[in-house]
């Protein structure tokens, strides 16, 4: 892989982080004054609190997933060993890298691990 190839990747996952902890940051002020504003409501009104608390935590975990995802990147880049695949230890190719920039494996190894596995059944005579 080119410098300006691993360039223009350490400054697109820069700013993919950046999105996310603005993200979360304003979610935050948000989680905070709904807290804060919390009284006596009647039962609907506090099921829909309730699911807009657990879809706050769905989202604040799955970014807290991807942030780690991303700085693993960066780590990768910083060590030399971006874009090779962990399982088969081939380049990934850029336009996977540019699509997902903290991808770990190749789209071959990915599909093989996404590929729903089909057992015979096995039939006793």
């Amino acid at each position: 892989m080119t410098q300006e190839f691993l360039d223009e990747m350490e400054a697109e996952i820069k700013k993919q982080k950046l999105d996310i902890i603005n993200r979360l940051l304003k979610e935050d002020s948000e989680f905070r004054e709904l807290v804060g504003s919390k009284q006596i409501n009647d039962s609907i009104d506090s099921v829909t609190e309730e699911l807009a608390f657990k879809k706050m935590q769905r989202n604040a975990d799955y970014d807290a997933n991807k942030l780690q995802a991303l700085d693993n990147a960066l780590s990768k880049i910083h060590n030399h060993c971006y874009g090779i695949c962990l399982k088969c230890g081939q380049e990934i190719p850029q336009p996977r890298l540019r699509a997902i920039p903290y991808a770990v494996l190749c789209v071959a190894c990915k599909s093989g691990e996404e590929r729903p596995v089909y057992r015979k059944k096995v039939s006793s005579k």
